[in-house]
């Protein structure tokens, strides 16, 4: 007999500390319900309205299939999965704490940190509840805690402060900074922890194509915070940053299986690592880094926080052990990486100068039928412009940000193409450049 998960809705699950009530979903795995006895570990997840379901925007994490892939290939152990829904409007409130350190009073929408009560709500109420109807492996050692963005930054939170309660924490593309897409202001979200806390592991990922919406350097940088704590880099600590991943759903889902194998798995042997690298840095300008991707029999792979570099003309360009490209003089040199009995190497070429920020000036031709008061927006506002009924917006960019994005509109229509279907764009700033976009129509996102 073959036997199969399940996913189990408790419908109006109220919360006496935050006053409202949502829907909670629970993954239950294959041999759960002939297994009496055993007992199962616990992976909560936030906004877990689209982790099983497909959310607003048509994507879901589709974590049931990916967790029955890896547990019929014998990559992971059966695990129970807890998805919180969001509250819609309330999830940015319920999503941040009152700590030192956060600023969300400047964030770019209004807040009223709430994450004091929704930690208790989760811990005091939802896992209180799910141990007490469920097989769960209830003790830290078996616990897990996951979320994206907000979720991310509100899982780093939490964890951090009940290291007691969830020992593995999986943080993904987390917020952490607030940057304005205009101004490049930068707003600091995240607190920092100054004792280490006794969590097993931790993994901390983002993708390449995240804009301004979620830097590498900040979310690096808590990183390295971290490390600098004590947990183990590379091991306790595992961080993966995702070339040409987006800040969408479909590629949460696309790399879900990392966390999961770290926490709940095995790796396998390690079998190649390749070398990231942006081909060419300046003397002055912005501090580049190098991504070494360690790859492993099991299909997991991961950036090395640390690795043993070698130059082969060191006075053109010296690499720190975290990757950093520290350049000294012009020239073109080649970079290897080694770890393991394992090697790659890329071409680095030092130029005099490189610029912080480029210059885009984004030009949107919309269809005749476009109301000429409605709001028009890319990753950014456009501005309406009567003498030839164009959208446009000059802003400046950080060099090498990468954006995948849409034009839509404040009324929830969106870019198609003469078949109808949605257009997204990607744009990577690498000089200062005009791009002219033509809407062939728009069509109401139904997602």
């Amino acid at each position: 007999m073959t036997y199969k998960s399940s996913i189990l809705r408790i419908e109006n699950f109220y919360s006496a500390h935050l006053d409202n009530q949502r829907d909670i979903y629970v993954y239950l795995p294959p041999s759960y319900q002939y297994e009496q006895t055993k007992g199962y570990p616990v992976l909560y997840m936030h906004d877990g309205q689209n982790i099983f379901h497909p959310a607003f925007n048509g994507y879901s994490w589709h974590l049931d299939q990916t967790i029955d892939r890896l547990i019929h290939n014998r990559q992971m152990e059966e695990i129970i999965v807890v998805g919180i829904p969001n509250m819609g409007l309330e999830r940015s409130n319920e999503f941040t704490h009152d700590l030192e350190g956060v600023l969300y009073q400047d964030d770019k929408v209004p807040i009223e940190p709430k994450g004091h009560l929704y930690e208790k709500f989760i811990i005091d109420e939802v896992k209180s509840y799910i141990d007490s109807v469920f097989r769960t492996k209830s003790d830290s050692a078996h616990t897990a805690l996951m979320g994206s963005s907000r979720g991310g930054q509100v899982t780093y939170h939490i964890g951090l402060r009940h290291p007691d309660v969830f020992s593995k924490l999986g943080i993904i593309s987390p917020y952490f900074y607030c940057v304005d897409s205009i101004s490049l202001e930068q707003i600091r979200l995240y607190h920092t922890f100054s004792e280490k806390q006794p969590l097993s592991q931790l993994w901390i990922d983002l993708g390449s194509s995240e804009g301004t919406l979620v830097m590498e350097k900040h979310v690096r940088a808590v990183t390295e915070e971290l490390v600098n704590l004590g947990y183990e880099a590379d091991n306790q600590l595992i961080y993966f940053y995702d070339h040409g991943a987006a800040h969408v759903e479909k590629d949460w889902a696309a790399r879900l299986a990392l966390p999961l194998i770290h926490f709940f798995g095995n790796k396998g042997e390690e079998r190649s690592l390749s070398l990231n690298a942006c081909e060419e840095v300046g003397i002055v300008g912005p501090k580049s880094r190098l991504n070494p991707i360690l790859e492993f029999e099991n299909d997991f792979k991961m950036s090395l926080l640390r690795a043993t570099y070698h130059v082969e003309d060191q006075e053109i360009v010296e690499i720190l052990a975290d990757g950093t490209i520290m350049p000294k003089k012009t020239g073109l040199t080649s970079v290897t990486v080694k770890h393991q009995g394992l090697e790659a190497t890329t071409t680095i070429h030092v130029v005099s100068e490189k610029q912080e920020l480029v210059t885009l000036d984004l030009i949107v031709h919309v269809p005749p039928h476009t109301p000429v008061d409605m709001n028009i927006y890319a990753w950014f506002p456009l501005r309406y412009n009567p003498s030839n009924g164009t959208y446009y917006n000059r802003l400046q960019v950080p060099l090498d940000a990468e954006f995948i994005y849409q034009i839509s509109r404040q009324d929830g229509m969106v870019e198609v193409n003469s078949a109808g279907e949605q257009v997204k764009h990607k744009y990577t700033a690498l000089e200062d450049a005009v791009i002219e976009i033509n809407v062939e129509d728009w069509r109401r996102n139904e997602s």
